[in-house]
């Protein structure tokens, strides 16, 4: 007799659950919905169906598909929308917009929070004591730029791609720190030769000794900044510079009884203080051991280059720091005064092509292949930010000048309003700067800066009799004649690699 055995296990499993209470039925488990079904309804569309359904041998009619109505304008706001976003996913991913809007960010929180310092100066102090403070600044960053011997640009250029990068490092900060107690040094011995005003440096032990320290601090920021940039970590001297302004606007106060020499200790020490932890972070950062060493291979390696850019960079900034102690000695403290706080407010408009040029250089240095595009967002990202900003300073300088005074305002608007103009040229300048750099057009390079520096400081010196605005006037021609010559080298980016490649 044949047993169906599946029968009989029907049976039986229909006989158990007839035994079984009715509380220990199991209810019945719903089904799962298709992703379709729990998508809602406003967010189903023809191509969301095709994807869903794309293993469906049944073909999907548009036609018999709602599609829910579009609200007028979403398409637009949409597409502005992705736009920005884009926009911002490529400017926070891409090292050139990246490292140059961060380090312009900090430039801007340095200078920004700079004016409010200088404005509490100005309210304290008489325009005679500003003036010999500030002449002491341009001094302080004068010897900076001679003591940093150029290995900023060759930290740069050299450093993301270079062995033994941490002995680069040390290298670097201990002959800058030699050359800043040798220049500072000489500087005190000669001071009654350079600027007679000056020779209280000499008086107190406390001045000597403070003076030497802030002397190589200031050179340090220099050197901090280049590794920063070099390790495309400019997040670091956007710390650094948010601390120096943070310490300005409250150290005033406590060295407010050395008069002239209070105001410089207060903007050295709090640059020093910044530095320090700044360089505190990169130790940290890139696992950087702190040593005493000098590796000659590597100075012999880039000894033309930093030489080079040695005598560019000195030529680059001279006439802006050599103006104040000309205008303290030919005219009186004062002008100083006015010349520099007009020279802080136009500073912050010079942030905007140094900090594109220094990342362009530095994205040259990882890749030379896409030097003409890198150049071409270089000048669009400056000129984009620049013009607006200059027009700001011009039409509304007089409105910033009377935060300071009403003597500042009269005094140094005519001139605020010309060395405003000049940075468009002093903006083409830089940018053919790190081009030379880039392309080793080093002769070229010392040549440009050279002559446009000895320029725009004879024209300078030459209308001082019509004090700032001849000073602005000298300055602008200078500038403008530099520029133009700048302009003509970077619209020709082909001759450039040419030149490089018979050198």
């Amino acid at each position: 007799m044949h047993i169906d055995r599946n029968h009989v296990q029907g049976e039986r499993l229909h006989s158990s659950l007839d035994m079984m209470p009715p509380t220990e039925l199991l209810p019945p488990r719903p089904l799962r919905k298709t992703r379709l079904e729990r998508l809602p309804l406003s967010e189903i569309t023809t191509a969301m169906l095709c994807v869903v359904n794309h293993v469906s041998a049944l073909p999907l009619d548009p036609e018999t598909i709602p599609v829910p109505e579009v609200v007028e304008g979403t398409q637009e706001q949409l597409a502005l929308r992705k736009g920005f976003h884009a926009l911002w996913w490529h400017m926070r991913t891409d090292p050139l917009y990246r490292n140059s809007l961060f380090n312009m960010a900090s430039t801007f929180l340095l200078g920004g929070l700079g004016f409010v310092f200088w404005i509490i100066i100005a309210r304290l102090y008489q325009p005679e004591y500003v003036g010999i403070a500030t002449t002491l600044i341009s001094i302080m960053t004068l010897l900076g730029n001679v003591t940093i011997l150029g290995l900023n640009s060759s930290l740069n250029r050299y450093l993301p791609k270079a062995p033994y990068q941490h002995e680069r490092i040390h290298s670097s900060f201990a002959l800058v720190t030699a050359a800043s107690i040798l220049a500072s040094t000489c500087f005190l011995l000669g001071v009654h030769i350079f600027s007679p005003q000056l020779v209280f440096l000499r008086s107190h032990p406390l001045y000597i000794f403070s003076f030497l320290l802030f002397i190589i601090f200031c050179s340090w920021n220099t050197l901090v900044e280049s590794v920063a940039m070099a390790f495309r970590a400019a997040e670091i001297i956007l710390l650094k510079n948010a601390l120096i302004s943070l310490l300005k606007l409250v150290l005033p106060f406590t060295f407010l009884a050395l008069g002239s020499y209070g105001i410089f200790a207060s903007t050295a020490s709090a640059l020093s203080l910044g530095v320090l932890v700044a360089l505190l972070f990169l130790l940290l950062k890139f696992r950087i051991k702190p040593a005493f060493m000098i590796n000659i291979a590597f100075l012999k390696e880039t000894l033309a280059y930093s030489f080079a850019n040695y005598i560019n960079g000195f030529m680059l900034n001279m006439p802006s720091l050599v103006l104040p102690i000309i205008l303290l000695n030919g005219l009186s403290s004062s002008y100083a005064a006015y010349f520099y706080i007009a020279s802080m407010l136009q500073n912050i408009l010079l942030i905007i092509p140094l900090a594109t040029a220094q990342s362009l250089l530095t994205e040259g240095a990882y890749n030379e292949v896409d030097l003409p595009k890198h150049t071409k967002k270089a000048l669009i990202t400056i000129f984009v930010l620049l013009v607006p900003a200059t027009a700001v300073i011009v039409f509304f300088g007089n409105f910033l000048l009377q935060f300071f005074g009403k003597s500042y305002a009269s005094e140094a608007l005519p001139f605020l309003q010309l060395y405003s103009l000049s940075t468009l040229f002093t903006a083409l300048l830089l940018v053919a700067n790190a081009v030379m750099n880039i392309t080793h057009r080093i002769k070229l390079l010392v040549l440009t800066n050279t002559v446009a520096a000895l320029l725009t400081l004879a024209l300078a010196s030459l209308f001082i009799s019509g004090k700032l605005i001849g000073v602005g006037w000298g300055w602008m021609i200078g500038q403008a004649l530099a520029g133009v010559f700048a302009l003509g080298f970077v619209l020709r980016p082909s001759s450039t690699h040419r030149g490089r490649r018979r050198a």
